[in-house]
């Protein structure tokens, strides 16, 4: 489990207010230390995974490099598939939307734990 108080902050000591982010030319994932090391492995790989797919695995797919539910549903896929436990994932999603109560990331925990249901029942998953 997560300490308590864990906070991600930028080289200029400012708080950051996501645990990872990835340049959308370049391809690199920027890490805060100060988060990660509050998060269990498979919390990481998720963030990691949700970052790659951003770059790598929306274009696929046709969806923009941005759309956050596509990198969402495009991580859990590799995750699950790799055998990591969707507790953790629920968990670090769940910890991160819960600092930015949107519309939008209500509607995105929605959807995540509904592909992670079809995917245990193993039925066709759409980011839809």
């Amino acid at each position: 489990v997560p300490k308590s108080g864990c906070l991600a902050v930028r080289m200029t000591g400012m708080a950051m207010s996501t645990p990872a982010r990835i340049g959308h030319t370049s391809g690199i994932i920027e890490v805060s230390k100060a988060k990660f090391d509050c998060y269990t492995i498979p919390m990481r790989m998720i963030i990691l995974l949700h970052e790659f797919s951003h770059k790598y695995r929306n274009p696929k797919i046709g969806l923009p490099i941005s759309n956050e539910t596509g990198a969402d549903v495009n991580a859990l896929y590799i995750y699950l598939g790799m055998g990591f436990s969707k507790i953790d994932a629920i968990y670090v999603f769940a910890n991160v939307f819960l600092k930015a109560q949107t519309k939008q990331n209500i509607d995105r925990m929605r959807k995540i734990m509904d592909y992670i249901q079809r995917f245990e029942n193993q039925e066709e998953a759409r980011i839809a």
